[in-house]
């Protein structure tokens, strides 16, 4: 395990891009909120001078040597496969060239590109060349048709660049059968795919290999758009999201403040570029420092193959920077790097999106030597709010400290969303976040209501508290998300189609804790009086209705009554309770061998944790040692604060209303 005093080497100044890093802030310890502040003494204006991403994403691929691998691409996750490799020079002129194609074809600053595309290469420079050229909108290709079109059409797209007819995957399939429902005039290039058939009078790199270079970024401002990017949402469908230039290229200031990504980094890219975290946080903050990008599945971490190598990949591409959700890292705890020099690796790196479980952590952190920085995000804030200070102690719980210019503050709210006062330091609150990276706003205005406060913080619909030395815990959820492994999943997408079943009277999907996924979704069913249904029936029902698969619920509960508010919406604040607590029971009980009787559980709130878990257990005095070890074994599979006690029956703790 390395010491915080071990986490900062010194960066030598021809491992920067000049123009968009500082090599003293790089150079200099961050480890608490004071420092943080010392850097706040300089306006960020001096910090971030160029705010055209992309031309901070063309100086860093131009200070390469044009000769080094930028990509190197395999297919299928087989580490004994030869990579397909692109160099800085064809990376550059592929990204040009896509830019000045998709001009010529009529795309201006405004205008919108879609890109559907899992993990290959064409992916960097379709992203990139439609950035440069207009407002680049990866959508997530694992959607059903009706949401991607409806997303395709809100964002009034004029092209789309899409994955080609390709074993395994029905984008093309899922484009051509909403062809009837998007603009006549839409421009759609398809990206040959693993396998699959190239479409020659459609394919993007055949296309660019006769178009000019044409390098045109200065007319682009801070404040132009950048980028669209699809949030959960609470609505039924997700909201589309404004990113600026300006918003991107402060990320990636931040980004090489905490993490000092360098030319010389090598990261493995196996996260989607659909969602925030993968598109700035995982990747083009890194290609913006000059780093080289591994891609070792065109599915990602989803590739079973990739991620029982996965310490193969880091030892034989050299790999500086490994960036991996809370769910990979829970694989990775388990697949020990035994007999793999890992010496190229940074003492360092960033996870983010679920809470990562105790366990996990200690034991990834055991067995290889490198620390994880835990983070806190929103879509609406550009990627990251907080980080772990790199340098510092950081907190059990806590998502870190704000970064530079940021500001996160928790606030009591009422009925009507409106701001009643700023909490204390560690007082549970609405988590509320300003600063640079704060979206110019949503592409439907109908999604502005409520997004912000009378003072321009957004709401994050997380509850949480800031402690007296600015650590962030996020300790709840507001809003009716379920986070699947980093993935925002709408509880709508499972209510809606629910409550088509006839006999279905009310339904409520809620998160129920997971210890590999963070959350699973789950549903509640309120039948109609005399209805003989069963689970198995709904789940049939629901299994062609269901317009993300990501979605559809581990478990359908149907229950005599669901809890209603005082106004008749489903109470999912005790919904989530009895979720939590029929998923640790059932965890406990298996890792204890004891039988139900003899264990006792209560989710109680907390004034600072937001929810303990408090556990009782009836046994022998000989057993109990070795009964808390088993106890914390699975409880640090989760991100809990729990007390444990012995007692007996007739001491037990009440459980929740209901079971």
């Amino acid at each position: 395990m390395l010491k915080p005093a071990e986490m900062s080497p010194l960066i030598p100044s021809d491992a920067v891009v000049a123009e968009t890093a500082e090599l003293e802030l790089l150079n200099r310890s961050l480890r608490s909120m004071a420092d943080v502040e010392e850097i706040e003494r300089v306006p960020l204006s001096e910090h971030v001078k160029v705010v055209n991403f992309s031309e901070r994403i063309d100086l860093a691929l131009a200070a390469r040597d044009p000769d080094d691998i930028a990509i190197s691409y395999v297919e299928d996750g087989d580490i004994d496969r030869y990579p397909h490799r692109i160099s800085f020079r064809e990376l550059r002129s592929r990204v040009d060239k896509t830019a000045s194609l998709l001009r010529h074809r009529g795309i201006k600053r405004g205008d919108v590109v879609a890109v559907l595309l899992p993990a290959v290469p064409t992916s960097f420079w379709a992203h990139l060349g439609a950035m440069s050229a207009g407002i680049v909108f990866p959508i997530s290709w694992m959607l059903e048709a009706s949401q991607i079109s409806r997303l395709i059409r809100e964002s009034k797209a004029r092209a789309v660049i899409a994955l080609g007819p390709a074993p395994g995957f029905k984008i093309w399939e899922s484009l051509a059968s909403m062809r009837d429902e998007l603009p006549q005039d839409i421009t759609i290039w398809s990206v040959a795919g693993p396998n699959g058939s190239l479409q020659p009078d459609t394919d993007l790199d055949v296309a660019i290999r006769s178009q000019p270079e044409a390098r045109t970024f200065l007319e682009i401002a801070g404040d132009d758009i950048a980028a669209y990017v699809h949030s959960g949402g609470t609505t039924g469908a997700p909201k589309i999201v404004k990113l600026s230039h300006r918003g991107l290229s402060y990320r990636h200031w931040t980004s090489q403040l905490f993490q000092r990504h360098t030319l010389r980094d090598v990261c493995l890219n196996d996260t989607p570029m659909f969602h925030v975290g993968g598109f700035i946080g995982r990747t083009f903050s890194a290609v913006a420092s000059g780093a080289s990008m591994v891609i070792p599945s065109v599915m990602g971490a989803r590739d079973r193959r990739y991620v029982a190598d996965y310490w193969k990949f880091v030892e034989k591409y050299r790999i500086t920077r490994i960036s991996a959700v809370p769910t990979t890292l829970a694989v990775l705890a388990k697949n020990h790097p035994r007999d793999r020099d890992l010496s190229s690796l940074k003492p360092y790196f960033a996870t983010g999106s679920t809470a990562l479980p105790i366990a996990v952590r200690e034991e990834f952190e055991t067995n290889t030597g490198i620390r994880v920085l835990n983070t806190y995000g929103m879509t609406e804030n550009t990627a990251s709010v907080s980080c772990d200070p790199p340098d510092g102690h950081r907190k059990e719980g806590a998502s870190g400290i704000r970064f530079p210019f940021t500001c996160v503050r928790a606030a009591v709210m009422d009925a009507q969303g409106r701001t009643v006062r700023v909490c204390g330091p560690g007082e549970i609150g609405m988590l509320q976040v300003s600063g640079p990276g704060v979206t110019p706003g949503f592409v439907n205005p109908a999604h502005e209501h409520g997004a912000k406060t009378e003072d321009g913080w957004i709401i994050s619909g997380d509850l949480g508290r800031v402690d007296e030395d600015g650590f962030i815990f996020v300790t709840g959820r507001a809003k009716d998300v379920i986070i699947r492994g980093g993935h925002n999943i709408d509880s709508a997408l499972i209510e809606e189609p629910l409550m088509k079943y006839p006999d279905v009277q009310l339904v409520a999907a809620v998160g129920r804790p997971d210890a590999y996924a963070g959350e699973v979704p789950i549903a509640y069913v309120q039948l109609v009086p005399g209805s003989q249904a069963s689970s198995a029936d709904l789940g049939e029902f629901l299994r062609d209705r269901i317009a993300e698969r990501a979605a559809f619920p581990k478990e359908i509960i149907v229950v005599p009554e669901i809890p209603l508010t005082a106004v008749g919406k489903p109470l999912k604040t005790e919904l989530r309770r009895d979720a939590t607590h029929r998923a640790l029971s059932s965890a406990l009980l298996e890792a204890t061998g004891i039988v139900n009787g003899q264990l006792f559980l209560s989710i109680d709130p907390h004034p600072s944790a937001g929810t303990m878990v408090n556990i009782r257990i009836s046994c022998a005095d000989s057993e109990w040692s070795g009964m808390e070890s088993r106890v914390k074994a699975a409880m640090n599979q989760y991100s809990f604060a729990y007390h444990l006690e012995r007692g007996d029956a007739s001491k037990a703790p009440s459980e929740i209303a209901g079971r």
